[in-house]
């Protein structure tokens, strides 16, 4: 799997966050892009292959809530 960068998950988050009128998205995409801030904030505190299958959970539920973007 390729290395997850939470900062930019957050950043797609956020920007999908101003491209919503639903305001359930709205708010399961601020908890989604808060669990990316969140990660991003304490990986130095967590074991790597502990963080790596946290980072990979969480990229497929991102996943199942936004369209990839491209490269």
């Amino acid at each position: 799997m390729p290395e997850v960068d939470p900062w930019e998950k957050a950043a797609e988050c956020a920007q999908a966050i101003e491209a919503t009128d639903d305001p359930n998205r709205r708010e399961m995409l601020t908890h989604l892009r808060d669990l990316w801030v969140t990660m991003a904030n304490e990986r130095h505190l967590v074991h790597s292959s502990e963080l790596t299958n946290q980072l990979a959970g969480l990229a497929k539920i991102h996943a199942g809530l936004l369209p990839p973007t491209p490269n």
